[in-house]
């Protein structure tokens, strides 16, 4: 009974085995959660948990997930050398208890000697463009900003919808990536035809040696807070032997964060950070500062009551942080990051109510592992 189970499992597997062949497809993921203990000036116009009574807690922790993900890709030689590339990839929340799966990269398209063409879910070349030089990416020390006062500062990373993107191929170390956005999905009025270019983004990167330089430019009509904005970034890093160095410059319409001046107002912005590391053995040391500066006066959500920014202000991060790489797939860090804004994914960021509760001053001790596969 047993060897004919065997034969049916056998026999059930060679179609499976014969399509493998045909189209490769490869499972990945990554499982990266945190425990974190926050300190803030308060913000007070939250709520407790009965919608009555201020909150006034100045310190909590917190179980996070940070930007855990399942997904499946592939692609399909067709001859003439071209191939068929696709990715659907979903993130997961693992500490949350939701269990549902939030859309990330999600494409089809084609690759060849002349570059590579993909259409669907998709980040933006611009984020692309310094996304090696976050070396705190999907931490509390990330430098993008999620939202108005939800991230560590003011650098915006956009995961547009219906992208349509080109990316050239690799001419001694330069590499061109464009993308447009169609506006249909994006507050276009019924009867109105949505233009095809209603956004774009179009970075440039370079690479040779140890040297890294990267630039890009966006305009967001509609997508982003549901205006027409833009900003655009430079960005370099430079590497040799264990040490590497690098930073990012951005100037950007408020309206892209949802910065108001005293007089609510966009209040526009530029944001500048600079980071380092150090590896030693299996651990990489690391640290980072960000300053973001409004070109007006703007809306005290930060700092002390009655201290809020001045004209030209600049609003400070830093963080330090040691990793320590159990294996190339396996890693446990410790992070401490003191800001004037909210530090990303912070639990001190929520709505209750209807009514938006920001933290001031946020300090944070966060310990992370992270296992791929």
């Amino acid at each position: 009974m047993k060897k004919k189970l065997l034969a049916l499992a056998v026999a059930a597997a060679l179609p499976m085995a014969t399509q493998a062949a045909n189209a490769e497809v490869t499972i990945y993921g990554k499982i990266h959660a945190s425990i974190d203990y926050l300190n803030a000036d308060q913000n007070d116009n939250g709520f407790k948990a009965d919608g009555i009574t201020p909150a006034t807690n100045d310190s909590l922790w917190n179980v996070a997930s940070r930007a855990s993900r399942l997904g499946f890709k592939g692609s399909e030689d067709l001859g003439n050398g071209m191939k068929l590339i696709w990715k659907l990839e979903s993130g997961i929340d693992v500490t949350g208890g939701s269990g549902g799966l939030s859309a990330r990269n999600r494409y089809i398209g084609l690759a060849g000697n002349w570059g590579t063409f993909l259409y669907g879910i998709h980040d933006t070349p611009v984020k692309i463009s310094t996304g090696k030089l976050d070396i705190f990416v999907d931490t509390i020390a990330d430098y993008n900003l999620q939202g108005s006062g939800l991230g560590t500062g003011g650098l915006v990373d956009i995961r547009a919808q219906d992208a349509i993107a080109y990316v050239s191929p690799n001419f001694s170390g330069l590499t061109l990536i464009g993308a447009i956005v169609p506006d249909a999905n994006y507050g276009e009025q019924v009867g109105e035809q949505g233009d095809l270019a209603g956004a774009y983004s179009i970075a440039a990167m370079y690479s040779n040696g140890g040297l890294f330089l990267a630039g890009g430019y966006e305009s967001l009509d509609d997508v982003k807070n549901g205006g027409d904005v833009s900003h655009w970034r430079i960005g370099a890093g430079y590497d040799w032997g264990d040490f590497h160095i690098g930073g990012v410059y951005q100037q950007a319409d408020g309206a892209l964060s949802g910065y108001t001046t005293s007089s609510g107002k966009p209040n526009d912005y530029k944001t500048y950070t600079i980071n380092g590391s150090y590896k030693f053995g299996n651990n990489v040391v690391k640290a980072m500062w960000l300053g973001t500066k409004f070109d007006d006066n703007t809306v005290p959500y930060y700092r002390e009551a009655g201290k809020g920014p001045k004209a030209d202000d600049t609003f400070n991060t830093w963080a330090i942080g040691l990793d320590h790489n159990f294996s190339k797939r396996s890693k446990v860090y410790v992070i401490y990051a003191d800001s004037d804004m909210a530090l990303n994914g912070s639990n001190f960021n929520k709505t209750t109510g209807g009514v938006v509760s920001q933290a001031r001053e946020q300090s944070a001790f966060s310990l992370g592992m992270v296992h791929k596969f």
